[in-house]
Protein backbone atom coordinates (compact mmCIF):
# COMPACT_ATOMS: atom_id res chain seq x y z
CA UNK A 1 0.00 0.00 0.00
CA UNK A 2 2.75 2.40 0.94
CA UNK A 3 4.75 1.40 -2.12
CA UNK A 4 1.71 2.00 -4.36
CA UNK A 5 1.20 5.46 -2.86
CA UNK A 6 4.84 6.38 -3.48
CA UNK A 7 4.59 5.18 -7.05
CA UNK A 8 1.39 7.19 -7.67
CA UNK A 9 2.86 10.28 -6.02
CA UNK A 10 5.97 10.04 -8.19
CA UNK A 11 3.79 9.77 -11.33
CA UNK A 12 1.93 12.95 -10.35
CA UNK A 13 5.25 14.75 -9.79
CA UNK A 14 6.43 13.73 -13.22
CA UNK A 15 3.26 15.20 -14.72
CA UNK A 16 3.38 18.43 -12.72
CA UNK A 17 7.10 19.17 -13.24
CA UNK A 18 6.84 19.98 -16.97
CA UNK A 19 3.83 22.20 -16.27
CA UNK A 20 5.75 24.10 -13.60
CA UNK A 21 8.71 24.43 -15.93
CA UNK A 22 6.53 25.84 -18.72
CA UNK A 23 4.79 28.22 -16.34
CA UNK A 24 8.09 29.44 -14.94
CA UNK A 25 9.56 29.87 -18.45
CA UNK A 26 6.48 31.80 -19.54
CA UNK A 27 6.74 34.04 -16.52
CA UNK A 28 10.43 34.70 -17.20
CA UNK A 29 9.71 35.35 -20.87
CA UNK A 30 6.95 37.76 -20.01
CA UNK A 31 9.20 39.66 -17.64
CA UNK A 32 11.92 39.87 -20.30
CA UNK A 33 9.61 41.15 -23.02
CA UNK A 34 7.53 43.48 -20.88
CA UNK A 35 8.11 47.17 -21.52
CA UNK A 36 9.37 48.90 -18.44
CA UNK A 37 7.37 52.02 -17.65
CA UNK A 38 9.33 55.04 -16.49
CA UNK A 39 7.62 57.99 -14.90
CA UNK A 40 8.22 61.17 -16.94
CA UNK A 41 10.71 63.55 -15.42
CA UNK A 42 9.86 67.23 -14.84
CA UNK A 43 11.92 68.00 -17.98
CA UNK A 44 9.85 65.48 -19.97
CA UNK A 45 6.66 67.19 -18.84
CA UNK A 46 7.93 70.70 -19.65
CA UNK A 47 9.22 69.76 -23.11
CA UNK A 48 6.03 67.78 -23.71
CA UNK A 49 4.06 71.04 -23.62
CA UNK A 50 5.43 71.82 -27.09
CA UNK A 51 3.25 69.04 -28.53
CA UNK A 52 -0.07 70.84 -28.95
CA UNK A 53 -1.93 67.97 -30.59
CA UNK A 54 -1.36 64.23 -30.96
CA UNK A 55 -3.81 61.55 -32.08
CA UNK A 56 -2.50 58.57 -34.02
CA UNK A 57 -6.07 57.60 -34.96
CA UNK A 58 -6.75 60.86 -36.79
CA UNK A 59 -6.50 60.02 -40.51
CA UNK A 60 -5.47 63.57 -41.47
CA UNK A 61 -3.41 65.21 -38.71
CA UNK A 62 -1.61 62.90 -36.29
CA UNK A 63 0.66 65.42 -34.57
CA UNK A 64 1.29 69.17 -34.36
CA UNK A 65 4.31 70.31 -32.41
CA UNK A 66 6.02 73.64 -31.81
CA UNK A 67 9.75 73.73 -32.43
CA UNK A 68 12.38 76.27 -31.53
CA UNK A 69 15.89 76.87 -30.31
CA UNK A 70 18.03 79.46 -28.65
CA UNK A 71 21.82 79.39 -28.79
CA UNK A 72 23.53 82.16 -26.87
CA UNK A 73 27.26 82.48 -26.38
CA UNK A 74 29.93 84.79 -25.04
CA UNK A 75 33.25 85.11 -26.86
CA UNK A 76 36.57 86.68 -26.01
CA UNK A 77 39.22 86.93 -28.72
CA UNK A 78 42.84 87.59 -27.85
CA UNK A 79 45.04 87.77 -30.96
CA UNK A 80 48.28 89.32 -32.14
CA UNK A 81 46.17 91.57 -34.34
CA UNK A 82 43.80 92.81 -31.59
CA UNK A 83 41.09 91.88 -29.12
CA UNK A 84 37.31 91.49 -29.24
CA UNK A 85 34.55 90.17 -27.01
CA UNK A 86 30.86 90.16 -26.19
CA UNK A 87 27.61 88.19 -26.04
CA UNK A 88 25.81 87.04 -29.17
CA UNK A 89 22.31 85.64 -29.59
CA UNK A 90 23.78 83.12 -31.99
CA UNK A 91 20.60 81.35 -33.09
CA UNK A 92 16.98 81.99 -32.17
CA UNK A 93 14.26 80.18 -34.11
CA UNK A 94 10.59 79.35 -33.77
CA UNK A 95 8.26 77.26 -35.89
CA UNK A 96 6.32 74.01 -36.04
CA UNK A 97 6.38 70.40 -37.19
CA UNK A 98 3.28 68.56 -38.37
CA UNK A 99 2.69 64.90 -39.24
CA UNK A 100 -0.19 64.16 -41.59
CA UNK A 101 -1.88 61.33 -43.50
CA UNK A 102 -0.75 58.36 -41.44
CA UNK A 103 2.55 60.18 -40.75
CA UNK A 104 3.62 59.80 -44.37
CA UNK A 105 3.68 63.58 -44.90
CA UNK A 106 5.75 65.86 -42.68
CA UNK A 107 5.60 69.65 -42.76
CA UNK A 108 8.20 71.94 -41.20
CA UNK A 109 8.29 75.72 -41.04
CA UNK A 110 10.48 77.84 -38.82
CA UNK A 111 11.89 81.36 -38.90
CA UNK A 112 14.76 83.11 -37.18
CA UNK A 113 15.37 86.31 -35.26
CA UNK A 114 18.68 88.16 -35.38
CA UNK A 115 21.26 89.10 -32.77
CA UNK A 116 19.75 91.22 -30.04
CA UNK A 117 16.25 90.47 -31.44
CA UNK A 118 16.37 93.73 -33.37
CA UNK A 119 14.05 91.96 -35.82
CA UNK A 120 11.90 89.24 -34.30
CA UNK A 121 11.27 87.93 -37.82
CA UNK A 122 14.45 87.85 -39.90
CA UNK A 123 13.54 85.31 -42.58
CA UNK A 124 12.60 81.67 -42.99
CA UNK A 125 15.08 78.97 -42.04
CA UNK A 126 13.30 75.75 -43.06
CA UNK A 127 10.03 75.59 -44.97
CA UNK A 128 9.36 72.26 -46.64
CA UNK A 129 7.13 69.22 -47.12
CA UNK A 130 8.61 65.73 -46.79
CA UNK A 131 6.82 62.66 -48.11
CA UNK A 132 7.89 59.38 -46.47
CA UNK A 133 5.85 56.44 -47.77
CA UNK A 134 8.10 54.17 -45.67
CA UNK A 135 11.14 54.39 -43.42
CA UNK A 136 13.58 53.87 -46.31
CA UNK A 137 12.50 56.52 -48.79
CA UNK A 138 11.76 60.25 -48.60
CA UNK A 139 11.15 63.15 -51.01
CA UNK A 140 11.51 66.73 -49.74
CA UNK A 141 10.30 69.89 -51.49
CA UNK A 142 10.90 73.42 -50.20
CA UNK A 143 13.59 75.45 -48.48
CA UNK A 144 16.00 73.01 -46.88
CA UNK A 145 19.65 72.03 -46.45
CA UNK A 146 21.68 70.86 -49.46
CA UNK A 147 22.70 67.25 -48.85
CA UNK A 148 26.45 67.53 -48.40
CA UNK A 149 28.81 67.57 -45.39
CA UNK A 150 26.91 65.08 -43.24
CA UNK A 151 28.49 65.86 -39.88
CA UNK A 152 29.22 69.60 -40.07
CA UNK A 153 26.08 70.64 -41.99
CA UNK A 154 23.30 68.07 -42.29
CA UNK A 155 23.42 67.20 -38.58
CA UNK A 156 21.48 69.60 -36.37
CA UNK A 157 23.37 72.41 -34.64
CA UNK A 158 21.59 71.31 -31.46
CA UNK A 159 23.76 68.20 -31.49
CA UNK A 160 27.13 69.56 -32.61
CA UNK A 161 29.66 69.35 -29.75
CA UNK A 162 31.68 72.46 -30.70
CA UNK A 163 30.36 76.03 -30.79
CA UNK A 164 30.96 76.64 -34.49
CA UNK A 165 31.29 74.56 -37.61
CA UNK A 166 34.76 74.01 -39.02
CA UNK A 167 36.57 76.78 -40.88
CA UNK A 168 36.73 74.78 -44.10
CA UNK A 169 32.96 74.23 -44.20
CA UNK A 170 32.17 77.86 -43.40
CA UNK A 171 34.28 78.94 -46.36
CA UNK A 172 32.30 76.93 -48.90
CA UNK A 173 29.23 79.20 -49.13
CA UNK A 174 26.72 76.42 -48.46
CA UNK A 175 23.36 77.49 -47.08
CA UNK A 176 19.71 76.51 -47.27
CA UNK A 177 18.13 76.67 -50.69
CA UNK A 178 14.83 76.00 -52.43
CA UNK A 179 15.24 72.36 -53.36
CA UNK A 180 13.87 69.00 -54.39
CA UNK A 181 15.74 66.15 -52.69
CA UNK A 182 15.39 62.38 -52.61
CA UNK A 183 16.85 60.08 -49.93
CA UNK A 184 16.77 56.32 -49.60
CA UNK A 185 18.16 53.18 -47.99
CA UNK A 186 18.76 50.25 -50.34
CA UNK A 187 20.05 47.16 -48.62
CA UNK A 188 21.85 49.22 -45.98
CA UNK A 189 23.40 51.57 -48.55
CA UNK A 190 22.25 55.13 -47.85
CA UNK A 191 21.90 57.32 -50.94
CA UNK A 192 20.69 60.82 -51.74
CA UNK A 193 20.26 63.25 -54.64
CA UNK A 194 19.01 66.80 -54.92
CA UNK A 195 18.59 69.87 -57.12
CA UNK A 196 18.81 73.39 -55.65
CA UNK A 197 18.10 76.98 -56.68
CA UNK A 198 21.14 79.24 -56.24
CA UNK A 199 19.07 82.44 -56.12
CA UNK A 200 17.38 81.50 -52.82
CA UNK A 201 17.88 84.46 -50.44
CA UNK A 202 19.18 83.63 -46.97
CA UNK A 203 18.79 85.72 -43.81
CA UNK A 204 17.16 88.54 -45.73
CA UNK A 205 13.52 88.53 -44.68
CA UNK A 206 11.39 91.47 -45.60
CA UNK A 207 9.12 90.32 -48.41
CA UNK A 208 6.81 87.81 -46.81
CA UNK A 209 7.07 84.18 -45.86
CA UNK A 210 5.76 82.87 -49.16
CA UNK A 211 7.04 85.52 -51.58
CA UNK A 212 10.04 85.67 -53.88
CA UNK A 213 12.09 87.15 -51.04
CA UNK A 214 12.07 83.79 -49.25
CA UNK A 215 12.22 81.16 -51.98
CA UNK A 216 13.80 83.12 -54.82
CA UNK A 217 12.47 83.46 -58.34
CA UNK A 218 14.06 80.20 -59.56
CA UNK A 219 15.66 81.97 -62.53
CA UNK A 220 19.32 82.01 -61.44
CA UNK A 221 21.91 79.27 -61.34
CA UNK A 222 21.29 75.82 -59.93
CA UNK A 223 23.18 73.05 -58.15
CA UNK A 224 22.85 69.27 -57.96
CA UNK A 225 24.07 66.80 -55.37
CA UNK A 226 24.71 63.06 -55.22
CA UNK A 227 25.88 61.00 -52.32
CA UNK A 228 26.04 57.57 -50.70
CA UNK A 229 26.95 56.06 -47.36
CA UNK A 230 27.21 52.80 -45.45
CA UNK A 231 27.42 51.85 -41.79
CA UNK A 232 30.24 49.33 -41.22
CA UNK A 233 29.38 48.82 -37.55
CA UNK A 234 28.71 45.07 -37.90
CA UNK A 235 31.90 44.46 -39.85
CA UNK A 236 33.96 46.38 -37.26
CA UNK A 237 31.91 45.20 -34.25
CA UNK A 238 31.27 48.72 -32.94
CA UNK A 239 28.16 50.81 -32.26
CA UNK A 240 28.62 53.02 -35.31
CA UNK A 241 31.06 53.21 -38.21
CA UNK A 242 29.39 55.38 -40.84
CA UNK A 243 31.23 56.33 -44.04
CA UNK A 244 29.69 58.86 -46.47
CA UNK A 245 30.77 60.48 -49.71
CA UNK A 246 28.85 63.50 -51.06
CA UNK A 247 29.30 65.66 -54.16
CA UNK A 248 27.77 69.07 -54.92
CA UNK A 249 28.06 70.63 -58.38
CA UNK A 250 26.96 74.22 -58.91
CA UNK A 251 26.14 75.85 -62.24
CA UNK A 252 26.75 79.39 -60.98
CA UNK A 253 25.52 82.73 -62.29
CA UNK A 254 26.69 86.20 -61.30
CA UNK A 255 23.51 87.06 -59.40
CA UNK A 256 23.43 83.89 -57.26
CA UNK A 257 23.41 84.36 -53.49
CA UNK A 258 23.94 80.78 -52.28
CA UNK A 259 26.09 77.86 -53.52
CA UNK A 260 27.93 80.49 -55.53
CA UNK A 261 31.61 80.18 -54.56
CA UNK A 262 32.76 76.91 -56.14
CA UNK A 263 31.84 74.73 -59.10
CA UNK A 264 32.40 71.43 -57.29
CA UNK A 265 32.53 70.44 -53.62
CA UNK A 266 33.29 66.93 -52.42
CA UNK A 267 32.90 65.93 -48.77
CA UNK A 268 33.70 62.63 -47.12
CA UNK A 269 32.61 61.79 -43.60
CA UNK A 270 33.56 59.01 -41.20
CA UNK A 271 31.91 58.65 -37.80
CA UNK A 272 33.04 56.02 -35.31
CA UNK A 273 31.34 55.39 -31.96
CA UNK A 274 32.05 52.76 -29.33
CA UNK A 275 31.28 53.06 -25.64
CA UNK A 276 32.20 56.45 -24.25
CA UNK A 277 34.24 57.41 -27.35
CA UNK A 278 33.10 59.09 -30.52
CA UNK A 279 35.25 60.24 -33.45
CA UNK A 280 34.18 62.32 -36.44
CA UNK A 281 36.53 62.89 -39.36
CA UNK A 282 35.37 65.01 -42.28
CA UNK A 283 37.30 66.26 -45.31
CA UNK A 284 36.42 68.72 -48.07
CA UNK A 285 37.82 69.54 -51.51
CA UNK A 286 36.43 72.53 -53.45
CA UNK A 287 37.43 73.52 -56.97
CA UNK A 288 36.42 76.08 -59.58
CA UNK A 289 36.50 79.07 -57.25
CA UNK A 290 34.79 82.36 -58.05
CA UNK A 291 38.06 84.29 -58.46
CA UNK A 292 38.43 85.53 -54.90
CA UNK A 293 38.12 82.01 -53.49
CA UNK A 294 40.81 79.72 -54.87
CA UNK A 295 40.68 75.92 -54.79
CA UNK A 296 40.89 74.59 -51.23
CA UNK A 297 41.29 71.34 -49.35
CA UNK A 298 40.59 70.94 -45.66
CA UNK A 299 39.62 68.51 -42.95
CA UNK A 300 38.93 68.25 -39.25
CA UNK A 301 39.19 65.49 -36.64
CA UNK A 302 36.75 65.76 -33.75
CA UNK A 303 36.89 63.24 -30.88
CA UNK A 304 34.58 63.27 -27.87
CA UNK A 305 34.76 61.31 -24.61
CA UNK A 306 32.00 60.90 -22.02
CA UNK A 307 33.60 61.68 -18.67
CA UNK A 308 30.21 61.15 -16.99
CA UNK A 309 27.82 59.31 -19.35
CA UNK A 310 24.85 61.44 -20.43
CA UNK A 311 26.08 64.29 -18.26
CA UNK A 312 29.61 65.58 -18.98
CA UNK A 313 31.49 65.24 -22.26
CA UNK A 314 34.98 66.32 -23.27
CA UNK A 315 35.32 67.66 -26.85
CA UNK A 316 38.39 68.21 -29.03
CA UNK A 317 38.92 69.23 -32.65
CA UNK A 318 41.86 69.77 -34.96
CA UNK A 319 41.21 71.67 -38.21
CA UNK A 320 43.45 72.20 -41.22
CA UNK A 321 42.87 74.02 -44.54
CA UNK A 322 45.22 74.68 -47.44
CA UNK A 323 44.39 76.79 -50.49
CA UNK A 324 45.69 77.59 -53.96
CA UNK A 325 46.79 81.24 -53.77
CA UNK A 326 47.74 83.76 -51.07
CA UNK A 327 44.09 84.77 -50.47
CA UNK A 328 42.40 81.39 -50.95
CA UNK A 329 41.67 80.71 -47.26
CA UNK A 330 39.66 82.99 -44.98
CA UNK A 331 39.49 83.29 -41.21
CA UNK A 332 36.35 82.27 -39.32
CA UNK A 333 33.61 84.88 -39.39
CA UNK A 334 33.00 84.07 -35.72
CA UNK A 335 35.01 85.56 -34.22
CA UNK A 336 38.39 85.81 -35.83
CA UNK A 337 37.37 88.37 -38.43
CA UNK A 338 36.41 90.83 -35.71
CA UNK A 339 40.09 91.72 -35.34
CA UNK A 340 41.78 93.42 -38.31
CA UNK A 341 44.12 91.58 -40.66
CA UNK A 342 46.11 93.53 -43.24
CA UNK A 343 45.23 93.18 -46.90
CA UNK A 344 47.66 91.61 -49.33
CA UNK A 345 48.95 94.33 -51.68
CA UNK A 346 47.62 93.84 -55.20
CA UNK A 347 45.12 91.10 -54.23
CA UNK A 348 41.51 92.38 -54.11
CA UNK A 349 39.33 91.13 -51.27
CA UNK A 350 42.27 89.69 -49.36
CA UNK A 351 41.47 91.11 -45.91
CA UNK A 352 41.29 88.32 -43.30
CA UNK A 353 42.72 85.85 -45.81
CA UNK A 354 45.78 83.66 -46.30
CA UNK A 355 46.65 80.28 -47.80
CA UNK A 356 46.88 77.99 -44.76
CA UNK A 357 44.75 77.66 -41.63
CA UNK A 358 45.15 75.52 -38.52
CA UNK A 359 43.05 75.41 -35.36
CA UNK A 360 42.83 73.37 -32.16
CA UNK A 361 39.64 73.39 -30.07
CA UNK A 362 39.23 71.97 -26.56
CA UNK A 363 35.96 72.20 -24.67
CA UNK A 364 33.24 70.44 -22.72
CA UNK A 365 29.47 69.97 -22.71
CA UNK A 366 27.33 69.64 -19.58
CA UNK A 367 23.98 68.05 -20.37
CA UNK A 368 21.05 69.19 -18.24
CA UNK A 369 18.42 67.57 -20.50
CA UNK A 370 20.46 65.95 -23.22
CA UNK A 371 21.10 68.08 -26.29
CA UNK A 372 17.82 69.89 -25.61
CA UNK A 373 19.35 71.85 -22.72
CA UNK A 374 23.09 71.99 -22.19
CA UNK A 375 25.90 74.29 -21.18
CA UNK A 376 29.09 74.57 -23.23
CA UNK A 377 32.55 76.02 -22.73
CA UNK A 378 35.72 75.88 -24.78
CA UNK A 379 38.69 77.63 -26.30
CA UNK A 380 40.14 77.53 -29.82
CA UNK A 381 43.58 78.53 -30.96
CA UNK A 382 43.83 79.35 -34.66
CA UNK A 383 46.50 80.59 -37.06
CA UNK A 384 46.04 81.91 -40.58
CA UNK A 385 49.31 82.09 -42.57
CA UNK A 386 50.34 83.50 -45.93
CA UNK A 387 53.02 81.79 -47.98
CA UNK A 388 54.55 80.25 -44.86
CA UNK A 389 54.66 83.54 -42.93
CA UNK A 390 52.48 84.16 -39.84
CA UNK A 391 51.19 87.47 -41.21
CA UNK A 392 47.49 86.61 -40.92
CA UNK A 393 45.45 85.86 -37.80
CA UNK A 394 47.04 84.22 -34.73
CA UNK A 395 44.98 84.09 -31.55
CA UNK A 396 42.76 82.28 -29.05
CA UNK A 397 38.97 82.54 -28.83
CA UNK A 398 37.42 81.59 -25.48
CA UNK A 399 33.72 80.69 -25.51
CA UNK A 400 30.92 79.92 -23.04
CA UNK A 401 27.26 79.49 -23.82
CA UNK A 402 23.94 77.71 -23.62
CA UNK A 403 22.03 75.54 -26.07
CA UNK A 404 18.26 75.21 -25.65
CA UNK A 405 15.83 73.56 -28.08
CA UNK A 406 12.43 71.93 -28.21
Amino acid sequence: MQQSFKHTHRKHNLKIAPLLTLALAGQLGASETATEYLDPTPYDKIWGLATLYKDDLNPILEEFKLRGRYHGQYHDVGADQGDSGGWEDRRSRLGFDAKLFDKQLEARVDFQSNDGFTDFYDGLVDAYLKWKPNEKFAITLGKTKPLVAYADWISSTNETPAFERSQIFNQLGINRATALTVEGDTGGVLWQAGIYSNDTPNNTGGSGAWGDGEFGELNGGYAVSLGAGYNFNHELDVEKALLRLDWLHSKREATDVVLNRYDDIISTTFQLKEGYWNLTAEAFAASGGDGVNGDVFGFYLQPTYDIIPDKLQLVGRYSYTNGDGPASVQAQSRYEREVPIKKIPGVPGSSNRGDEYQAVYLGAQYFIYGNKLKLMAGAEWARLSREGRPTGYDGITTLAGIRFSF
